[in-house]
């Protein structure tokens, strides 16, 4: 099993074989949220870093547009409503990445021991980077709904209490999906190799535009049925009802 100065506290799961995926296209808030769920979907883990092509923000699946605009005005900013929790994210810095675990007969550990686990190891690559950095053992008080504002147990930050690492993350029928940003701070080049390598004892890279043949396909049928359509947006998740038509006089 893959081990790193910060796995104690739970049973890390086994990742025999990792598949780092290394986008070379930017891409916009919708298509990365496809692209890391179609990840999801797949029958092995993967690693993916990427980019955005257009300044965007993220909010948690069950926070609003209007509320992400009110923390992080400003024109031209895309508001993606994503399929993870957590909180308001600014993606116009920093490094993204997600990380997918397959679904197996085995459930795996409790949300807090994977995500400690998973920040271990890219704390672990952070400070391989030159980056002084730790993780957090509790809880730091209640800043709002913009994420860096709130750091929480095992979020990583530097010697100063400043947040450098915070991630979301779902379960879908079996599998985890983990999507996670760096900011305010800049790890050597080949971070994502150290990440990689913390986690798994065997990494296959990749750094083609398509992952596996008729993926673009895929991003662009599960953006048109799911992420770009009306039923996404409706941040009541189907609750709002139909204004009562009034009684005929």
């Amino acid at each position: 099993m893959t081990s790193h100065p910060f796995a104690q506290g739970g049973a890390a799961p086994e990742l025999p074989h990792l598949r780092l995926w290394l986008d070379p296209l930017p891409r916009t808030g919708y298509h990365n949220m496809a692209a890391d769920e179609l990840l999801c979907r797949r029958g092995d883990a993967w690693l993916r870093i990427y980019r955005w092509s257009e300044p965007s923000v993220s909010y948690g699946y069950f926070d609003t547009a209007q509320v992400a605009a009110g923390l992080f005005p400003g024109s031209g900013i895309r508001y993606i409503r994503r399929w993870t929790g957590g909180g308001i994210v600014d993606h116009r810095s920093g490094h993204t990445y997600t990380l997918t675990l397959p679904a197996r007969e085995e459930p795996y550990p409790p949300a807090s021991v994977l995500y400690r686990w998973i920040h271990g190891a890219l704390a672990a690559a952070l400070q391989q980077s030159g980056v002084a950095c730790s993780l957090l053992t509790r809880d730091a008080p209640d800043g709002g709904r913009a994420c860096w504002a709130s750091p929480v147990e095992s979020d990583i930050v530097d010697p100063a209490g400043r947040k450098l690492a915070g991630a979301g993350q779902r379960r879908y029928r079996g599998a985890v999906l983990h999507q996670g940003l760096i900011q305010q701070c800049e790890p050597a080049a080949g971070w994502e190799h150290l990440l990689a390598a913390a986690l798994s004892p065997r990494v296959q890279s990749t750094s083609a535009a398509e992952p596996w043949p008729g993926f673009a396909a895929e991003l662009h049928q599960l953006c048109q049925e799911k992420y770009l359509s009306p039923a996404w947006e409706d941040e009541t998740h189907g609750r709002r009802r139909a204004t009562p038509t009034p009684p005929q006089a």
